[in-house]
């Protein structure tokens, strides 16, 4: 028979989950209680227990059907959390094997009185089970439903987990799925979206290890959870809260237990989750913030970062400030445990973090606010709790003295929208595009949600909505229209349209400053009238002001509304204001800032740009301005001597409007085309394409002209993917102009016009990372072969092709490489469009002033420097090419040197070999009439990276003792021979 006490207690009892909650009109929320025993066998894992959920109807609706979440079963092989993460390349839970997985199996139930087995509906999935109810449960009814189970969790953890005598217990029960207006929430766990829970009493009694230290949901009331004997301070007095539900009956208690076995009861109310940890060797510490009691448990070796009331102190402070912000803790207890994991997992009245860091403790503690007290659904909204306390943990720095989280927050997310990676905020966890945009989306973006809702309403209004929505709807399931209607009563503003945008679209926002009119009135003040239009399809209030310089306070002198297409909006001052700028403090998350100043001065400029003096270790970029850096530059070449110059570059946001401008200037007497220009442009941000790089170049510098289009388009769909493919085209004209300037060993009097597509990707398992790449040029190459018949000079024109093809594979220590190229031409292909054998070819090094031309400082006859590129047959003359080529490079390489910090980050010793097949044209033969030649060369050397800010290279110094043809060696002396040494250096790695 089945006992009628919890029932009565149920029905009778008052509404304990709402009794501290303002009343909300048309709510209404399921009752539970849980009566659970388990008993660990801590060898095996596995907890074996028995559950009472006596379970109360309180929706308008009769129920037919019964559902609990078994969530534990969503790590192991089956599940669709190991699916999804098949799916995206994740090997976590699919692969595990018997005793590792982790499983909750049901071995008993009684359901309203009838012996029941379950179904599984998401089969093979397990992580939720049904039973059709033996007879319909009417409005008011209750039932009760018993429950045999072991579980045991992972060793591999995820919100879980076990290690030796370690245990994270979380969801490990069956737990009631949640009935609510949209019918039940019966949804298996994924990794992307956690949980929803019904709020329930807990009565929960577990058989434990005799020395076994116990941090749990609720209050102890009954037995030892073994904090005496671990507490870090002998002289602390614990205040174990037994009395603070006041005198229960609380049914079934502890009875007797086997020989080094005890019984801690745990009782906990209003609450939707039930969690503990287990540890023997956890140190117990205890703190209070008001009437809520804070303990500790942490491990004897993180005394130094946990201890010393470290632990306490931060999450007290988390508490004190999120009282302020909400109002007052709703439970008795607080719990913070050292889990097994990094990162941290929330439950009611316990955390379980991976550090006690202040940030990490704020965060997780935020989520007892959000998803604890204020009770979303979790995989279905999960802004309303990753979100909200990542803003609210980004607000308690800003107030404690830190930087605000807004500006970096605000441009990270900025470019996810302009790629277009962005999706609506509010989809359910496992409909996102992967894993990453859901982490990007649920954290970052609706972060920023709540940042720009506090710059619509202002500071004040932000935390009376907060306290507000907190006060109505503690203790209860909440969604975004619960959180819309508090917002929107309290700023007394139609909030539809922030919400809209923001959490169910991916709208761009841009705005144009398109006029200024001043004039002064007759009392002396100033009347200011400023045209504004909307260029983008999203709309945000827009300031009017000026940017302060050098830390000031900037000036707000309006706000538009930003709706309209054109608006125009006036306002008085009492001096004449200066040079105007929409969005001054960047708030309205307008992606493009360059049009949003007033433009003065003779030549109209805007000063949406700011110049500087160029840094050579990084590139500084902003958010509200370009940037424009000049550098000075020096180079020498045989034929211009020493050539000086200047260079500008540009960039804004640090991926669009960007500029190379250079402009140099031979010094030696007698030098031809003195001047030299060069120019590059990309990305303008008024013309976007997602994932979309283009670029067009010019030049007249040393000898050569040209010019050149390129468009590189990222095919990756999915931040998660392992492999980042690309396609891309590309045109290009390069001619020949002053011959003193070339190296004619590598380049003949010829120009060539070309195009064509190429296709490459990259892709990352483990540590080791394999690219590919493929191109084909076609076009016309033409040439001066000297005086003609007719003209003074003739110029011969021929059509021609050129494809080439690598792959590569390198780890922290090794590497492979295999290179395949042709040209395509009936006669054979001038210097500078030759297969390179030994390295990079002349079009390739172009850019590269030291690489340029004759006697440039990295290509003297005395210095052997060797360009990456082509076969990369690197012990060889840089000079070797023909009409094709096949190379394959190895490489080995120990690191004896690793560091994080200085100049000097790893040092390593090398070893290589390279061979390859090449034709005669390139090099001879040997024995002659073969129609090809083979090539190898071996040799070590040292390999050092190096890091200046963000500009970070590696250095070779290459030793090629074995070159099998050594009389074409990059470094060859007259008594050389097959065995010799020969030195090289390089500034980049072999591939």
């Amino acid at each position: 028979m089945t006992p009628m006490i919890p029932i009565l207690f149920l029905l009778m009892a008052p509404d304990t989950a709402l009794k501290d909650s303002l009343p909300v009109a048309g709510y209404w929320q399921q009752r539970a209680a849980y009566h659970i025993t388990a008993a660990l066998d801590e060898p095996a894992g596995v907890l074996t227990g028995h559950a009472r959920i006596t379970y109360v109807n309180r929706s308008p609706d009769t129920l037919h059907d019964f559902y609990v979440h078994q969530y534990l079963n969503a790590f192991r092989p089956g599940s669709r959390w190991s699916a999804a993460d098949a799916a995206e390349g994740r090997v976590r839970f699919q692969r595990l094997r018997d005793p590792d997985y982790a499983f909750e199996r049901i071995t008993d139930a009684t359901v309203m009185g009838a012996r029941a087995r379950p179904d599984y509906p998401y089969a093979p999935d397990s992580t939720i089970a049904h039973w059709a109810l033996p007879q319909p449960l009417a409005p008011g009814d209750s039932g009760v439903v018993e429950i045999d189970w072991r579980a045991r969790p992972s060793t591999l953890p995820r919100r879980q987990g076990r290690q030796g005598r370690r245990l994270d217990f979380a969801q490990w029960y069956p737990k009631v799925v949640v009935y609510d207006r949209w019918g039940w929430q019966d949804h298996p766990l994924y990794p992307a979206g956690e949980f929803y829970g019904e709020f329930a009493t807990y009565d929960v009694l577990l058989d434990l290890p005799q020395d076994q230290v116990v941090g749990a949901t609720g209050v102890v009331v009954e037995g030892d959870p073994g904090w005496e004997h671990a507490k870090a301070d002998p002289r602390l007095r614990i205040d174990y809260q037994r009395g603070w539900y006041g005198p229960r009956n609380w049914g079934p208690g502890c009875g007797a237990v086997a020989a080094a076995r005890k019984c801690v009861h745990f009782h906990a109310e209003q609450v939707h989750h039930f969690a503990f940890s287990l540890n023997p060797r956890y140190v117990y510490d205890e703190g209070r913030y008001g009437d809520v009691v804070v303990r500790v448990l942490y491990l004897p070796e993180d005394s130094a970062t946990w201890g010393r009331g470290i632990a306490v102190r931060n999450t007290e402070a988390a508490l004190a400030w999120l009282d302020s912000l909400y109002g007052k803790f709703a439970w008795p207890t607080l719990t913070n445990v050292h889990r097994i994991e990094g990162g941290g997992t929330e439950f009611p009245m316990m955390v379980m973090d991976g550090s006690a860091g202040l940030g990490l403790i704020v965060h997780e503690v935020g989520h007892n606010y959000t998803m604890g007290i204020l009770a979303n659904n979790e995989w279905r909204e999960g802004f309303l709790d990753e979100g909200f306390t990542s803003f609210q943990t980004g607000w308690f720095f800003e107030r404690h003295g830190g930087r605000p989280a807004y500006p970096a927050l605000e441009a990270d997310v900025l470019m996810l929208d302009l790629d277009r990676w962005s999706e609506p905020v509010s989809l359910p966890g496992e409909q996102f595009r992967d894993f990453i945009t859901y982490n990007e989306m649920v954290y970052a973006k609706a972060q920023l949600f709540y940042e720009q809702l506090r710059y619509v309403v202002g500071d004040e209004t932000m935390r009376r909505i907060l306290r507000a929505y907190y006060a109505r709807w503690k203790l209860k399931h909440v969604d975004e229209d619960a959180f819309r209607e508090v917002a929107e009563q309290l700023s007394r503003q139609d909030l539809k349209w922030l919400f809209g945008q923001w959490l169910h679209g991916t709208p761009l926002i841009d705005y144009s400053l398109n006029g200024v009119q001043r004039t002064r009135q007759a009392d002396g003040r100033w009347l200011t009238a400023v045209t504004i239009e909307r260029l983008g399809d999203g709309f945000m209030p827009v300031e009017i002001g000026t940017q302060a310089r050098r830390g000031a306070g900037d000036t707000i002198y309006a706000r538009a509304t930003g709706q309209p297409a054109l608006e125009r909006v006036e306002f008085t001052t009492a001096r004449r204001p200066g040079a105007l700028m929409l969005d001054p403090r960047v708030r309205a998350h307008d992606y493009n800032m360059l049009n949003n100043r007033e433009r003065h001065g003779p030549l109209g400029g805007s000063g949406a740009w700011t110049l500087r003096i160029d840094d050579p270790f990084q590139e500084p970029a902003r958010r509200d301005r370009g940037v424009r850096g000049l550098l000075p530059v020096i180079w020498s070449n045989d034929f211009g001597g020493v050539t000086v110059g200047l260079r500008e570059r540009a960039n804004y946001l640090g991926a669009y409007n960007r500029g190379l401008l250079l402009g140099t200037v031979a010094t030696r007497r007698g030098a031809s085309q003195v001047l030299g220009l060069y120019g590059r442009w990309s990305n303008p941000i008024g013309r976007l394409r997602p994932r979309t790089e283009t670029s067009v170049s010019a030049w007249a510098v040393e000898g050569r002209a040209g010019a050149k289009i390129a468009v590189d388009h990222a095919l990756r769909q999915r931040l998660v993917d392992a492999a980042d493919p690309h396609v891309g085209f590309d045109a290009m004209w390069m001619a020949t102009t002053a011959l003193g300037y070339l190296d004619r060993r590598l380049w003949d009097d010829a120009g060539t016009v070309e195009a064509g597509p190429w296709f490459s990707t990259t892709r990352t398992r483990g540590n080791a990372v394999l690219r590919a790449r493929v191109g084909a040029h076609g076009g016309v190459v033409y040439w001066n072969p000297g005086p003609g018949i007719v003209a003074t000079n003739r110029y011969d024109f021929e059509a021609f092709g050129r494809v080439t093809g690598e792959a590569s594979v390198r780890s922290r220590s090794w590497g492979a490489r295999l290179f395949a190229g042709a040209y395509l031409g009936a006669s054979d292909p001038v210097r500078q469009r030759r297969i390179s054998i030994a390295g990079a070819d002349p079009y390739e090094t172009f850019s590269n002033p030291f690489l340029r031309s004759q006697g440039a400082w990295l290509v003297r006859p005395d210095f052997h420097y060797q360009a990456p590129g082509g076969a990369n047959l690197r012990g060889f003359r840089p000079d070797l090419g023909g009409r094709w080529a096949v190379g394959l490079n190895l490489e080995a390489t120990p690191w004896v040197l690793r560091r994080d910090r200085g100049i000097l980050r790893e040092v390593g010793l090398e070893g290589f070999a390279d061979a390859g097949v090449v034709d005669t044209t390139a090099v001879p033969s040997s024995p002659p009439g073969q129609w090809y030649t083979t090539l190898y060369d071996i040799g070590v050397g040292v390999m050092t990276r190096h890091r200046v800010k963000e500009l970070a290279w590696t250095m070779r110094f290459e030793v090629p003792l074995v070159v099998n043809r050594w009389d074409d060696a990059r470094d060859f002396a007259p008594r050389d021979a097959r065995f010799a040494f020969r030195w090289q250096v390089s500034l980049g790695p072999s591939f």
